[in-house]
């Protein structure tokens, strides 16, 4: 759910000596002392609402928003009239009687949404307020108006079944902000989006500026750390932070995804399992496709990747060319073209760990139009031998399972390549 803030804002209306009274109030996306509105009473151009600034989402078109706006007086709807054609702040007037106890409630909607119940002609409810204004309205009226009185989902205290249209528990809102589809109950918001871009990293296991396009936050516009252990051999101190991180983005033709893994001087990478690679330093990639999210690996689209950080020879690079390609399939993993899959790693300068990895959209069936699952673990290897700990992005069971179940994974979306 995204965070919303709050705005105090005044406008006010006029007394008018006659039977009708024009109401007016000013919505805006921040507040200064001069607000963002205006409230020219019995004048067209009456009313100014500015959308409140949660709704400046990338994945909603901006142009197509708008406001349906209505007072309420005794059961009977005063319905306000759109004065200006231009898209914000909406502008209009609406009468309603001298003496009247009116309430006004507002709805910003998406219009030219796709894919909605045809009830509802394209067009997605994404907030509405709801409130009283007076009591016999007959002098001066101020109305104070705060962002966190809009509601943005339903709730049993406050149920507004239209701000979820397919009933899937994620709101109108939460589900434009995410890319997935909110006609569409089997279509879930993800936990992150992956952002789109029209140029390709060098996947050599290097940080270039080109990263700077890619997606390092979730939904919450949390970091996607790599931080929940689920296996600990007596090296994991408590509270302690090693900063393990992924980020992502996309082309429409292939997942580019960028792993943060271990750094510092302190830090004594291992390379000597050739047969298991997750028993050295690595990196485990699980993906499914179809976001089935099953009990078992499927063999069809669910997939898990094991990339070793170092050879035998103890190598400062390794990479998916043949001569030094240290990647390896779960033994319950689908099958897929190992080509499919370019990959470097690198321990640059002795000190830090990097993954970089192309994986080929069509190749893993990874869907650029709704949420699969998708995971990501770091595997240490701090004496040889065996591994010593690992840590997951999303399983936080504190169970190391993933690669037995699908279901682990958490959810994963694409944005849409711009048409």
């Amino acid at each position: 759910m995204p965070a919303i803030g709050r705005n105090r804002c005044v406008q006010a209306g006029k007394y008018l000596p006659k039977a009708v009274l024009l109401l007016a109030a000013a919505f805006v996306s921040a507040c200064t002392d001069t607000p963002n509105g205006s409230a020219t009473l019995n004048q067209p151009d009456g009313m100014v609402i500015s959308p409140p600034e949660f709704l400046n989402a990338r994945a909603i078109v901006q142009g197509n928003l708008d406001a349906r706006v209505l007072v309420e007086i005794d059961g009977v709807d005063y319905p306000a009239t759109r004065t200006s054609a231009t898209a914000s702040p909406w502008v209009g007037q609406v009468f309603v009687p001298e003496g009247s106890d009116p309430r006004l409630k507002i709805t910003w909607v998406e219009t030219g949404v796709p894919e909605l119940p045809v009830s509802l002609q394209g067009e997605l409810p994404l907030a509405v307020y709801d409130r009283n204004i007076g009591q016999a309205i007959t002098v001066n009226q101020s109305v104070e108006i705060e962002t966190g009185e809009y509601q943005t989902s339903t709730s049993d205290a406050n149920p507004l079944p239209q701000l979820d249209t397919d009933s899937d528990g994620a709101s109108n809102l939460e589900e434009r902000q995410a890319g997935s589809r909110p006609g569409d109950a089997a279509d879930i918001p993800p936990s992150v989006l992956i952002l789109y871009t029209d140029r390709a990293p060098v996947i050599d296991g290097r940080y270039d500026s080109l990263w700077g396009q890619a997606q390092f936050l979730d939904q919450q516009r949390e970091s996607l750390k790599i931080e929940k252990v689920v296996l600990d051999d007596g090296v994991v101190q408590d509270g302690e932070d090693r900063n393990f991180r992924w980020a992502a983005m996309h082309d429409g033709e292939f997942l580019y995804v960028l792993v943060f893994a271990e750094q510092g001087p302190q830090q004594s990478p291992q390379g000597d399992s050739p047969e298991l690679f997750f028993e050295d330093d690595s990196v485990d990639i699980y993906w499914d496709g179809n976001n089935s999210k099953g009990a078992s690996y499927d063999g069809f689209d669910d997939y898990h990747v094991i990339t070793a950080l170092l050879g035998s020879d103890g190598g400062e690079n390794q990479s998916s060319q043949p001569a030094t390609s240290r990647m390896q399939f779960g033994d319950r993993s689908a099958p897929i073209d190992p080509a499919a899959i370019r990959f470097g790693v690198c321990l640059c300068q002795g000190d830090q760990q990097i993954y970089e990895f192309r994986i080929d959209l069509n190749a893993g069936r990874i869907p650029t139009d709704t949420t699969f699952g998708f995971e990501i673990n770091i595997n240490n290897d701090v004496d040889g031998g065996i591994r010593d700990a690992k840590w997951a992005w999303f399983n936080d069971t504190g169970v190391d399972d993933t690669w037995r179940f699908p279901l682990k994974m958490g959810n994963v979306r694409l944005e849409a390549p711009p048409q």
